[in-house]
């Protein structure tokens, strides 16, 4: 084993600093003292050789004066045993007081002031100069290779933060960057591309990789993930009303001439076209208008009484006409979005509810024209991307989005009509700070527009109280909102498998609600009521009645795996029947559900190996599959339930006499 100390080296730098500061301060004290102040039982100063002592434990006193250095050497390597070689070029100095320093200490400090340094190689102590020290060390030194598995962080940024550790003759190969995520539908991927997971390899001297292993340790660490909920309110409020009033007046016409071309309103633009209308038949029939060229009218549409109302009245009397128009109408619509999605940390990510509009998409060169299809994303839709902090806060990049497509056809410059999509859109796009599973509100949009609309006749429209009846009045008010909310919070592996656990237990649930709609007689629901009494029979211990509604069961539906392994476990006998060899061959999951001991499940039920004997069930059973309750059923008793079964073919579990037999 090879050890050099020399000047800011070594495991004992600080040693060394001490000693070197100590000897000059001991060097100048001394000086400056009297002679007469000198401790009994010191040498003098002036005295050759001084005094060094060493003790067994390597516990070094030196008093030395300007003596030389390698007489100051010998006699350290005298006291302490220790063999201490110098070359020719080694000469000095030395003056020095230690007290209760250690020989290697000592041996540094002296060294130290000198400009020399020293290698330990086994029961040798060689004194070189720090240069030659220096060479020496660097023609010794060796490099090795380690190889690092990486499991989150990529090879390539693990070598941006580790290059700049390296020495000069270190280095570091990474492996190659995964593809970009291509699936082609008709052959298979994958080709001699590296498959195995992120690898770094790092070669250099062992100061260096041991640090670089250290870094990697740090660096190499699991991200973290983020729940982002995200609110949606949007709100929108419609008010309409309108009030109105129409009038016609003829002379020397009937209204029954323009029954057919728009009724008493109609008169004037029907004497205009000179033809109105009437029905023979049931069909309208054009008819000249006036047939016997006199005749006149007089129609007033300022209420528009043929738009949107919720009432409306009309009179025709004579050659009178007038009709009314209200509305009223108030429509309040409330949207509320809220998705939700889990990324990782630094990782981008994006959900949308809603629909791809597709579309034309015309490209024309000088010599041909190509048409594809092109899809528009509207509904609801987040965009994100997390950055977790230390202190709590999660810097979030957002971008919510609610939009709608409308989609209209123009003119393309050949003449041909293409579709052109408009979007109409509400988004906001912003980057903030959150806490930890804090609700923040991001922004909103409010927006108002009231239309009011006035249509009269002229000079009788102002007519007060009377001017009501040549007016027309419609007024519309839109208000619409929305608002953007978001909460992102930092799961761990529990609350993941806590939402898991949730999120099973409500499918299992719906499942079962379906279920249990179903007609009395359909088989699912025939087979769910035997297995649920099987279970509730195998675990009073009446194995006998319990394998007749398994038989019952599976006669109805062979293909039940779990109920098949069921019988199979009360009879002690395998069948060779299986309705999946996949799960047969490769899942085994009829020989897991006897191996797992949980929930009290039909895996518990171990068949007997002794002829005749049965250990005892757990007093409560309740199977892991079927989740259904046996509504309204009658247990099945009778002389077939016994008759069915001979006694004799299922031996290995007890066959209790209850009286059923004699009956």
């Amino acid at each position: 084993m090879l050890e050099s100390h020399f000047a800011g080296r070594g495991l004992r730098a600080w040693g060394i600093r001490a000693a070197a500061l100590l000897v000059m301060a001991s060097g100048a004290a001394f000086a400056a003292m009297p002679a007469q102040a000198q401790p009994e039982g010191e040498p003098s100063l002036n005295e050759p050789g001084g005094k060094v002592n060493v003790d067994e434990n390597l516990i070094t006193e030196l008093f030395v004066n300007d003596e030389d250095l390698n007489t100051v050497l010998q006699l350290l390597g005298v006291q302490a045993q220790k063999n201490v070689v110098t070359g020719q070029s080694v000469a000095g100095r030395v003056t020095a007081n230690f007290y209760g320093v250690t020989f290697y200490e000592a041996l540094e400090a002296i060294l130290n002031v000198n400009g020399y340094g020293y290698i330990e190689r086994g029961n040798f102590i060689y004194v070189y100069g720090l240069e030659e020290l220096e060479r020496i060390q660097e023609a010794t030194r060796t490099r090795r290779s380690e190889l690092v598995k990486l499991n989150y962080v990529s090879a390539q940024d693990v070598q941006i933060f580790v290059e700049p550790m390296l020495s000069e003759k270190g280095s570091i190969t990474v492996s190659p960057e995964t593809a970009p995520f291509s699936l082609p539908g008709d052959v298979p991927t994958g080709a001699d591309s590296f498959a195995a997971g992120s690898t770094v390899i790092v070669t250099d001297y062992d100061e260096e990789v041991d640090a670089i292993l250290e870094m990697i340790q740090l660096i190499d660490t699991r991200p973290a993930q983020v729940l982002v909920e995200s609110t949606i309110l949007q709100t929108s409020l419609n008010e309409a009303n309108a009030f109105g009033i129409d009038f016609s007046i003829v002379g020397d016409l009937d209204f029954s001439e323009f029954t057919g071309s728009g009724g008493p309103l109609s008169v004037v633009p029907s004497l205009i076209g000179g033809q109105g209308g009437t029905l023979v038949g049931g069909t309208d029939t054009p008819i000249a208008t006036p047939d016997d060229g006199k005749g006149g009218g007089v129609t007033s549409t300022v209420g528009n009484t043929a738009g949107p109302a919720t009432f409306r009245a009309g009179i025709v009397s004579g050659d009178f006409a007038v009709f009314m128009r209200m509305l009223d109408e108030v429509t309040d619509v409330t949207i509320l979005s809220s998705p939700k999605l889990l990324t990782l940390n630094r990782q981008p990510a994006r959900v949308l509810v809603g629909r791809k509009i597709g579309y034309l998409s015309s490209t024309t060169t000088e010599t041909s024209t190509t048409q594809s299809v092109q899809f528009l994303d509207t509904g609801t839709q987040l965009y994100f991307r997390p950055f977790i902090s230390n202190d709590g806060f999660i810097r979030m990049e957002l971008k919510p989005q609610v939009s709608d497509a409308e989609i209209r056809e123009v003119t393309a410059v050949g003449g041909s009509a293409i579709t052109i999509p408009d979007e109409v859109t509400n988004e906001l796009t912003t980057n903030v700070m959150v806490r930890d599973g804090q609700t923040i509100v991001l922004g909103g949009l409010f927006r108002e527009s009231t239309t009011v609309t006035r249509r009269q006749i002229p000079f009788l429209g102002d007519i007060p109280i009377l001017g009501h009846a040549f007016r027309g009045n419609d007024d519309e008010s839109i208000r619409q909102e929305i608002v953007f909310m978001v909460k992102p919070t930092v799961v761990n592996d529990q609350i993941l498998l806590d939402e898991a656990d949730r999120a099973l237990a409500t499918i299992d649930n719906a499942r079962t609600g379906i279920r249990k709609g179903l007609l009395p007689w359909s088989r699912t629901k025939l087979t769910a009521i035997y297995n649920v009494e099987a279970q509730e029979l195998i675990a009073q211990g009446d194995y006998k009645k319990a394998l007749f509604k398994i038989q019952q069961s599976l006669s109805m539906n062979p293909a039940q795996p779990n109920v098949i392994a069921m019988r199979e476990n009360l009879v002690g006998q395998e069948s060779s029947w299986n309705d999946s060899y996949l799960d047969e061959i490769i899942s085994g999951e009829l020989e897991s559900l006897f191996d797992e001991k949980k929930n009290n499940s039909v895996s518990n039920l171990i068949p007997a190996k002794v002829q005749g004997a049965r250990p005892e069930l757990p007093p409560t059973y309740q199977g892991a599959q079927t989740t259904e309750t046996a509504e309204n059923s009658q247990e099945f008793e009778g002389e077939g339930a016994d008759s069915s079964i001979d006694s004799g073919e299922f031996a290995d579990f007890p066959i209790e006499n209850d009286g059923s037999d004699d009956e």
